[in-house]
């Protein structure tokens, strides 16, 4: 049979709540564990911020989220050149991005591969940033707040000794609750340093850069990474989607919108009053399938198609638009080439709003009934119900539920449903919400598929079909390439390690590169003061000359 160009999924990682990896996370997934648990102290203090009242200036009415409170983070152990300064000014974010990667690239065999590290692109989404950013314009920002205190008519009314006792004590707090802003603040806050952490410390020079498609930013990362193989324009891509920022800044202007739910998430069920915001990453190693298969990889579920949308003019900028939801489902399908029929589950965006939830399936009943698929047909599931909105991650977390569930033949339960949303017309729409673990069914193809879909703030919508994996079953359409006159692989430039007589040395730790014998305008580096717009790289050695500065 032939498609165009199936990609294969060679590697899985995820740090979710309740999961430090990808093993437990599936648990999770399968026993139907609810991951939703109050905030805590360490993130934010309710005392200060915490308001019952929705009207309630700058408050926010919910504490509860998917929290990540542990993660595997050990890049001693992992012989990766991080250096302790640098590790604490990054985001957690990034460090997740790290860690996830190095799991999936194991997972996917590396570094046992042939492909040469030019033709490995990182691609993550990501949007809001991390939460670092928050203390480190607090601290730049503390002039402001000693400009107002000092200009108290209530403090001038002190001897100037208080005055300047309540002054410095009100400084010291500000220092001490935040941290010395150096040349590694910068690059340990921007979003597009998730990626290029990644292609740094492994080495890899294809492309890298981060998406920011709002709650869509995973899947708008994979779309473009399927893009680039399939134009050939690398061999192998990371990606997935990373989301760590559950401060109270997002807390708060969430709960403005009104968007949030204070009980729990309930995707589809008429008891949704709003979306439980959650955090974590899952990452995924891809290839073109003819590649893996050659290459005797593992593979997790194959990508057929993904099609994407705008909402165009709708009733807001935040509010969904079936009919843009509806184009990214029919786009997907129709890249894919199959019928939407032939699907055994969907795996939702389902965020558990009773509008939203209602508004999705009229877009997906749009398509799918139109299709002949038979009422009730296909399994209809949300993780959102286990770990609560990942929002930029979301989709990427939907995406590794999916993937599991071709791989291992099972449908497994979407939680907190009990009475059906009645925006909903359940007797005649294809779906229905899969609420027990049980097996995948074969589908009419005689083959298991899924789709997942992710929609964003800002109207952008995604939507992944995906089919399981059986040897042999697909086969690209021929296409010639633009790049296809140049070696896909190009022979290593150097012996595999290790060489004989040379110590071995792991290998995600790079070669050294030696610097040409004759530097034009080399200078000792600079100190950061007089860069006006560099990014030192983390992993540099201190000692390496520096040529003059862009």
């Amino acid at each position: 049979m032939n498609s165009p160009t199936p990609v294969a999924i060679v590697g899985l990682a995820a740090i979710m709540p309740q999961a430090p990896n990808r093993d437990a996370f599936w648990r999770n997934i399968t026993s139907g564990t609810y991951s939703i648990t109050d905030v805590a102290p360490d993130r934010w203090d309710k005392a200060l911020y915490y308001d019952p009242d929705h009207s309630a200036r700058d408050k926010t009415y919910s504490t509860i989220g998917g929290w990540v409170r542990e993660f595997d983070w050990n890049p001693i152990a992992w012989r990766l050149p991080i250096p302790p300064t640098v590790a604490a000014q990054m985001d957690e974010g990034q460090q997740w991005a790290i860690s996830a990667s190095r799991e999936a690239l194991l997972d996917a065999g590396w570094p046992g591969w042939s492909i040469n590290s030019d033709r490995i692109a990182v691609i993550f989404g990501n949007a809001i940033g991390g939460e670092k950013h928050y203390l480190s314009s607090m601290r730049v920002r503390i002039p402001e707040v000693i400009k107002r205190l000092e200009e108290s008519a209530t403090l001038r009314g002190l001897s100037p000794e208080v005055q300047r006792a309540i002054v410095e004590e009100t400084r010291a707090g500000y220092l001490d609750n935040t941290f010395e802003i150096t040349e590694d603040t910068m690059p340990g806050e921007l979003a597009n340093v998730i990626a290029g952490r990644v292609a740094n410390l492994f080495n890899l020079r294809g492309m890298n850069f981060t998406t920011d498609a709002a709650c869509a930013s995973g899947l708008a990362a994979l779309n473009a990474a399927v893009d680039g193989l399939v134009d050939h324009q690398y061999d192998a891509v990371i990606t997935g989607g990373i989301d760590r920022n559950m401060g109270i800044d997002a807390f708060v202007k969430f709960c403005k919108i009104g968007a949030l739910s204070a009980t729990g998430t309930r995707p589809f069920d008429a008891g949704a009053d709003g979306f439980v915001m959650g955090e974590g990453a899952a990452v995924f190693v891809l290839k073109r399938l003819e590649d893996a298969e050659r290459d005797g990889d593992k593979v997790y579920a194959v990508i057929l198609g993904i099609g994407g949308s705008s909402d165009g003019k709708g009733k807001g900028i935040t509010a969904p638009n079936p009919v843009g939801q509806q184009l990214a489902v029919q786009r997907a399908w129709e890249r894919a080439g199959e019928d939407p029929a032939t699907a055994g589950a969907v795996e939702a965006h389902g965020t558990s709003t009773r509008v939203g939830d209602a508004a999705e399936l009229s877009s997906l009943t749009a398509v799918f009934g139109a299709s002949g698929a038979a009422a009730r047909s296909i399994a209809l599931g949300s993780v959102k119900s286990n770990i609560g909105h990942l929002k930029a991650a979301a989709g990427t977390a939907g995406l590794f539920k999916m993937v599991k569930s071709l791989e291992q033949r099972t449908l497994t339960p979407s939680l907190n449903f009990n009475t059906p949303n009645e925006n909903v017309d359940w007797d005649t729409t294809p779906f229905a919400v899969n609420t027990t673990l049980r097996e995948f069914p074969q589908g009419v193809a005689g083959v298991r598929r899924g789709a997942v879909s992710a929609f964003g703030f800002g109207g952008t919508n995604f939507h992944v079909v995906l089919e399981e994996y059986v040897p042999g079953r697909r086969k690209p359409t021929p296409k010639v390439h633009a790049s296809a006159q140049v070696p896909l692989r190009p022979p290593p430039s150097r012996p595999p390690w290790p060489r004989p007589g040379v110590r071995s040395v792991p290998w995600w730790v790079p070669r050294p590169v030696q610097p040409p014998r004759e530097l034009p305008q080399c200078r000792p580096r600079p100190s950061p003061a007089s860069l006006r717009c560099a990014v030192p790289s983390s992993s540099a050695a201190v000692t390496t000359p520096t040529c003059s500065a862009r």
